[in-house]
């Protein structure tokens, strides 16, 4: 793998990341006092078959909202992300 193939890869995993950030901040009506982080991490369990989206909400109160999509954070959509509506 070049070096220009891994700054496209990664670049597009940060675009996607920013994307989702900001739909789940629209759904759930978040404001800018609350964290929202976005991770693509591996999964777990054998009978996934690739990489999760872990989303975690982090509010002043403290409280910690964790979602995980199994899939790929480039084809989470915001059918998947109703959850965090209000």
């Amino acid at each position: 793998m070049s070096l220009a193939v891994g700054f496209r890869q990664k670049a597009a995993v940060l675009w996607h990341t920013q994307r989702i950030k900001r739909v789940v901040r629209e759904i759930g009506g978040l404001g800018p006092h609350t964290l929202v982080s976005v991770a693509e991490i591996t999964c777990d369990d054998p009978a996934c078959p690739g990489p999760v989206t872990q989303i975690t909400i982090l509010g002043l109160d403290l409280r910690r909202n964790v979602l995980v999509v199994h899939r790929p954070a480039a084809e989470v959509a915001a059918a998947n992300l109703q959850m965090f509506s209000r």
